[in-house]
């Protein structure tokens, strides 16, 4: 599905310092990024995470899945991955994407996740922020994501970075956070930096 755009988006790496010392590295998914992404899964989620991420009992990603969450082309489907390396070995702790709509190229779906030992650490806000200037700068004029109506935590934070909360138009068990990218808010505190989203 590489198509529009080929050169991997260096621009879009960014590495930043939890309160607790432990670095992160936020960087755009690469191919070979298909084992990484499903230890995350499988292993830096547990089955209520997965359940809130995914809206359904999924276990691990299958093959298809796995394949579409690294081979992106950077411009429909742009997506980004938060790293640290305790032990100087590489573990993912986030991951978060948007996929433009079929219907209207303005428009794009979101999905984040952090892996539960990494949570309220600001890297779920640190991500979603990024994801939004990176799709302002790809012509992305609205930007939304359906969240389950328990997952205080997302809708929490979805509000912190600009995000309206609305009625899902078709599933009662949902609710649509969605948030036009014309406009940028006040920059956001995020893991000790103000980012501007």
């Amino acid at each position: 599905m590489i198509g529009v755009a080929t050169r991997y988006p260096v621009e879009w790496i960014d590495r930043f310092q939890l309160p607790d010392g432990r670095w992160v590295t936020l960087r755009p998914v690469l191919p070979q990024d298909d084992v990484q992404e499903r230890e995350f899964v499988a292993h830096g989620m547990t089955s209520r995470s997965r359940y809130l991420r995914f809206q359904s009992g999924l276990g691990a990603l299958p093959d298809s899945l796995a394949h579409a969450f690294t081979h992106v082309d950077y411009h429909n489907h742009f997506a980004l991955v938060a790293e640290s390396f305790p032990d100087g070995r590489q573990t993912q702790v986030g991951d978060a994407r948007f996929v433009r709509d079929g219907a209207d190229p303005e428009v794009a779906e979101f999905g984040i996740a952090v892996a539960d030992a990494w949570g309220g650490l600001g890297i779920g806000k640190r991500l979603l922020c990024q994801l939004v200037v990176a799709a302002r700068s790809k012509g992305i004029r609205l930007m939304y994501g359906d969240v389950l109506r328990d997952n205080r935590a997302m809708l929490s934070m979805a509000r912190t970075i600009g995000f309206a909360v609305r009625r899902h138009p078709e599933d009662m068990r949902l609710v649509r956070v969605e948030r036009p990218l014309a406009e940028r808010i006040e920059a956001v505190t995020v893991a000790g930096c103000g980012c501007e989203c």
